[in-house]
């Protein structure tokens, strides 16, 4: 078996077999190594690549940077180990963190939202101009959230509002909204959805995001966010008085 490690390419005699208990063919190393099927990226490099890719933004500028540090690995196999990881760690079930014998009273506030990304599309790679019903490149909405206790928040010297705390809960693309939902609620509970005195949700319009806060915070107080209140009753004003008229910006 060859193996890419951060000590460069190894090769490993390893033993496989079928297995009479299990009806399909194993590799107890592979197991053992915590390696999927086909992998040939061992742990301790698939890591620094998924960490790599993280702080750059981008496989290519991932790629480019391990590069740089020694390791000639593909933006592709980069890409697909990152992949990899993040499914895993929505499996991943966290700890639940630590509660004070004499905790104060606290609020909590659940922004959600979804927002687009830029993905490879099913035709990325191909060479030649693509005909123009395919696309290299999808956009699709990661749907997030932000969780932080009321108590939390603080001022720059200038002025400038920011959060001492808050937690983030993003779900790749295709995630269906119940999933979305339960993934919050987790972590909302990890911060104390259970002990605060008050529960604030703050979402723009879509029906999707009122029917789930209504679904999975009920007693929480619902409110829209100023940027998109304003946002429709700029387009409003606009559809009733005209374009850049002095009664729609009153």
């Amino acid at each position: 078996m060859q193996l890419k490690t951060s000590l460069g390419e190894v090769n490993v005699q390893v033993q496989w077999g079928k297995s009479a208990a299990l009806h399909q063919w194993v590799c107890p190393a592979r197991e053992q190594w915590g390696l999927v099927a086909y992998q040939q990226v061992s742990p301790e490099l698939q890591e620094l690549v998924c960490f790599t890719a993280t702080k750059t933004g981008s496989y290519e500028d991932a790629a480019v940077m391990m590069r740089r540090y020694g390791y000639v690995v593909s933006d592709d196999l980069i890409h697909r180990h990152v992949q990899q990881s993040g499914q895993a760690c929505a499996a991943l079930d966290l700890p639940m963190p630590p509660v004070p014998n004499h905790e104060p009273e606290f609020s909590v506030v659940i922004m959600m939202d979804g927002w687009l990304v830029r993905e490879r599309g099913k035709h990325w790679g191909k060479k030649g101009g693509p005909p123009p019903d395919r696309q290299r490149v999808d956009w699709r909405e990661v749907k997030s959230a932000v969780i932080y206790r009321l108590e939390q928040r603080a001022e720059t010297a200038s002025g400038r509002g920011m959060l001492v705390e808050k937690s983030i809960v993003a779900c790749p693309p295709l995630t269906a909204p119940v999933d979305f939902g339960a993934s919050v609620e987790a972590e909302a509970r990890r911060r104390g959805l259970g002990r605060a005195k008050k529960v604030y949700i703050v979402i723009d319009g879509a029906i999707w995001l009122w029917d789930l806060a209504r679904d999975r915070f009920k007693d929480a107080v619902l409110t829209l966010d100023f940027h998109h209140a304003a946002q429709h009753l700029w387009a409003l004003a606009h559809e009733l008085h005209g374009d850049d008229t002095v009664a729609a910006r009153a």
